[in-house]
């Protein structure tokens, strides 16, 4: 399960860019948020091993997650620094691109699933809200 889900959440920024379905969307259908305790970081480093372009997008992706409580991910004097948006004490400096890019994926899509998990029983409640008047 977890080589699975690695192959399919590293694959998310591709799909992202060949279809119009959201990061939430990708990352339900390929079963992230029925099990996001399996995705592990050395599953995700190597899948990202066997489809290396793969890094690349999350690396294009990881420059925009500037907003309130998300991971980035960056390249500075020869290191690769993922922190924490919201706290930038929360960080991981590595000398290895696919493994870095591995833990940004994790954390990422981890940040992701919680607050999709926290939108749900939110819109759970405002469809019965709809529904009764």
């Amino acid at each position: 399960m977890g080589s699975q889900l690695a192959e399919r959440v590293s694959e998310v920024p591709d799909m992202y860019e060949k279809s119009d379905r959201s990061t939430a969307t990708l990352l339900k259908d390929c079963g992230y948020l029925d099990a996001p305790q399996a995705l592990k970081t050395k599953d995700v480093e190597e899948a990202l091993a066997q489809e290396p372009w793969l890094a690349d997008k999350w690396l294009a992706r990881g420059g925009d997650q500037r907003f309130s409580g998300g991971w980035g991910i960056e390249r500075a004097n020869g290191m690769w620094r993922v922190w924490n948006f919201a706290n930038r004490s929360e960080r991981l400096v590595e000398h290895n691109r696919l493994h870095a890019v591995a833990e940004f994926i994790v954390r990422y899509v981890g940040f992701m699933g919680d607050v999709l998990r926290r939108k749900q029983p939110d819109q759970g409640r405002m469809r019965k809200r709809r529904s009764t008047t």
